[in-house]
């Protein structure tokens, strides 16, 4: 297993927590909804890249596994 795989998909998922946390606060207080839409873009896509990184680290534990 990558440690550097591991280490950025970490670091993304604590970068994650904070544009979620905007989120909830921009719902809660009625701003725009053109502003919410792209917090939720963003948001939406943060996820995709961690499901993308978990992939990856099965897929290079599967490989170190079979050597």
């Amino acid at each position: 297993m990558q440690p550097g795989v591991l280490d950025v998909r970490g670091r993304l998922l604590a970068d994650v927590l904070y544009p979620e946390g905007v989120l909830a606060g921009a719902r809660t207080h009625g701003l725009a909804p053109e502003l919410i839409q792209r917090l939720e873009d963003a948001v939406d896509h943060g996820h995709e890249l961690t499901v993308l990184l978990a992939d990856t680290v099965r897929a290079t534990t599967a490989h170190t596994s079979g050597d």
